[in-house]
């Protein structure tokens, strides 16, 4: 609803696949079935989320400061996501974009 609320989002299906990196339906069946984020999906949005944001932030230089709303809404899905993974996964720190060195056997 965040990202709803600062026009960062249009639908489901946009949330779906722009942020969570799911099929365009993914939103939609797990409201349907009352089921929340897994962790992966929860882990895909807050990679997605924190991109924006730094995009967001380097664009509000240039633009004096008219992005602060968006940047704000970013920053609270930020929060809340990671919220959820500490509460509901016992899950408290997220190396993103970070590509793993060796493969584990």
């Amino acid at each position: 609803m965040t990202l709803v609320e600062h026009d960062l989002v249009q639908n489901g299906e946009e949330f779906s696949t722009d942020w969570c990196n799911k099929s365009k339906s993914w939103f939609s069946e797990r409201k349907h079935s009352g089921r929340d984020f897994s962790v992966t999906a929860a882990i895909d949005c807050l990679s997605r989320v924190q991109l924006r944001a730094v995009t967001l932030q380097l664009s509000n230089r240039r633009m004096g400061g008219l992005l602060e709303a968006e940047i704000r809404g970013l920053n609270e899905v930020n929060a809340a996501l990671r919220t959820f993974l500490s509460e509901q996964h016992r899950i408290t720190e997220v190396a993103l974009d970070e590509k793993p060195h060796h493969k584990l056997l």
